[in-house]
């Protein structure tokens, strides 16, 4: 790229930046969150970064990310801090991330398109609420994991390292290091064996 290209990206990089930050100040979180699903792919970290998100060196996303649930206080200055991400892993296009309680995502993991990590259930009505109380309870991927395509990671569950999740699964329940999982609810397929 020569000189004047660069240039012209790094000013159109300060302008979306300070632009952010400025409607962020003035919108609250939800600017954010909207713009984490229409920016380019390459703001995505550094915008998850400057708002408390916790991302490894060399992570990369798609685009399309989408977050509810960031802590919606107006000008606290890290509403993404429940979102940690460990180095080399890769996020998928449309990746849901349900920030109402931490969203922890080990080391070189491949989160495919149309994931979704659900912290928290909520029923509205008062007659639910007593016959199925809220629950929040953080999520955890082990280092290595690899989960398929639109699967559904619900609150509580911990995946061990190297666990591969199947296509559309949706996991209710913890599993340790190298299960192969899939199915709704997710169920032990094998175990795999390291080498």
């Amino acid at each position: 790229m020569n000189i004047l290209g660069r240039l012209i990206h790094r000013v159109f990089r300060d302008f979306f930046f300070a632009k952010a930050y400025l409607f962020y100040r003035l919108y609250g979180v939800e600017y954010i969150s909207e713009k984490l699903a229409i920016c380019p792919r390459t703001y995505v970290v550094e915008l998850l970064r400057r708002y408390g998100a916790t991302i490894g060196k060399n992570t990369t996303f798609k685009n399309n990310i989408l977050i509810d649930n960031p802590n919606m206080q107006k000008g606290i200055s890290n509403p993404y801090a429940n979102m940690q991400i460990g180095a080399g892993s890769y996020i998928g296009k449309s990746v849901y991330f349900d920030l109402f309680d931490q969203v922890l995502i080990g080391e070189r993991c491949a989160i495919s398109t149309g994931v979704k990590f659900i912290t928290h259930a909520n029923a509205e009505s008062d007659e639910l609420q007593n016959l199925y109380p809220r629950q929040q309870e953080k999520v955890i991927i082990g280092n290595g994991t690899w989960i398929g395509t639109n699967a559904i990671v619900l609150a509580g569950v911990e995946l061990g390292k190297l666990c591969v999740v199947g296509a559309g699964a949706v996991v209710t329940e913890s599993f340790p290091d190298y299960s192969v999982i899939g199915g709704v609810p997710a169920r032990l397929i094998k175990t795999l064996s390291p080498k």
